[in-house]
């Protein structure tokens, strides 16, 4: 069984999508192989995320210190562009040189494309890719060329690379897992629940005005907003402006309550409108039995299918979403059916099964 590396700066700090998918993957890769390695930052501070997956897993986790990404841990803790990722991905790579002279790999796995111009030029190297970038970009079209294997999370961000930037390999399409243990039901106290980073393309400030239609209307839905991020204070205003009654901030919040406040929820809302692949989000609202309302955008519709197991509403169109909120949230038999079958289709997308799929590719 080959010997494998997996090279990711900002797994130990950052909590994002692409975090957490590499975290759970080590997690389920490693009870079969145990000879697989993650190479790390060892950031001042810890995610919780990482922290648990540290008790977890089971092959090597090797720490690597640098001073100079010490020096700019604030401003990568907090990055939502690219530069600084780029800028990361330049002062990590510096610092594996010696590591990897080292301790030598059969391959070694990415999860962000600029990672690998700065890897050993003789090396093996695969790529998962998670999002669609907006734009093409010289330093990615350089990167994208480097690994032998690429693996996407959706056929919407695969096709989109190879547009992008006139890839002729193979892209191989493996969705995001999630695992079903821990799986509850919970008596329903909140209507409408949004959870994830609060950038723009995650179109919170659709689910804003979406709201206010239904407050005109005299629906008063409760609506929880969940996390962090550069939009925050903005979204905060504009809820001011349209005077919405019964939403909350609740900033970052540790999973034990986010994981109570999902099945507790009657609809999860996903309105992000570029840039996605199948997101962990959707799969947790699917797993604690809260019904999905997604944009028809990005890789929504490879989970989603409209009034099968979710409910699809037209990209940044708020109107459209408050009429799918309305029409699920009085109706408990649509409820029911829509997480009944969104539960059967989530059995797809476990990790046991994407984990298999993609040794096959590894190995």
């Amino acid at each position: 069984m080959k010997k494998i590396a997996v090279h990711a700066p900002r797994v130990s700090y950052y909590k994002g999508g692409a975090e957490r998918y590499i975290l759970n993957l080590l997690i389920e890769l490693s009870n079969k192989n145990k000879d697989i390695s993650l190479i790390t930052y060892n950031s001042p501070k810890k995610t919780e995320w990482f922290i648990k997956f540290s008790r977890e897993f089971k092959g090597k986790i090797h720490l690597l210190n640098s001073r100079e990404m010490n020096k700019n841990f604030n401003k990568f803790a907090n990055a939502s562009k690219p530069g600084l990722w780029d800028e990361e991905s330049r002062m990590f790579g510096k610092e594996t040189n010696k590591f990897y002279q080292k301790n030598k790999f059969d391959v070694i796995i990415c999860h962000y494309a600029v990672d690998c111009l700065f890897l050993p030029k003789e090396q093996e190297i695969y790529l998962h890719l998670h999002g669609l970038p907006d734009k093409r970009r010289k330093i990615e079209n350089r990167s994208i060329k480097i690994p032998k294997k690429i693996i996407a999370v959706s056929k919407y961000v695969g096709e989109g690379w190879k547009k992008l930037h006139n890839i002729k390999k193979k892209i191989y399409v493996i969705p995001n897992g999630i695992s079903l243990d821990g799986n509850k039901t919970q008596k329903k106290t909140e209507d409408i629940v949004f959870f994830g980073r609060l950038i723009k393309i995650k179109g919170v400030e659709i689910l804003l005005k979406s709201i206010k239609i239904l407050n005109d209307g005299n629906v008063f839905p409760k609506v929880k907003i969940i996390g962090e991020g550069p939009e925050k204070d903005k979204l905060v205003r504009l809820s001011k402006i349209l005077k919405l009654k019964n939403i909350s901030f609740l900033g970052k919040i540790k999973d034990r309550e986010l994981f109570n406040i999902i099945p507790s929820s009657e609809i999860s809302v996903f309105p992000s409108y570029k840039r996605e692949g199948i997101m962990t989000t959707l799969l947790e609202a699917s797993k604690y039995q809260s019904v999905i309302i997604a944009s028809n955008s990005c890789s929504n519709n490879e989970f989603i299918k409209n009034n099968f197991n979710g409910l699809l509403f037209e990209e940044k169109n708020h109107e459209d979403l408050a009429l799918k909120i309305k029409k699920v949230l009085f109706n408990e038999k649509i409820r029911k059916k829509l997480i009944k079958n969104s539960l059967e289709t989530l059995k797809e997308f476990t990790w046991q099964k994407q984990a298999r799929k993609i040794e096959n590719i590894y190995y």
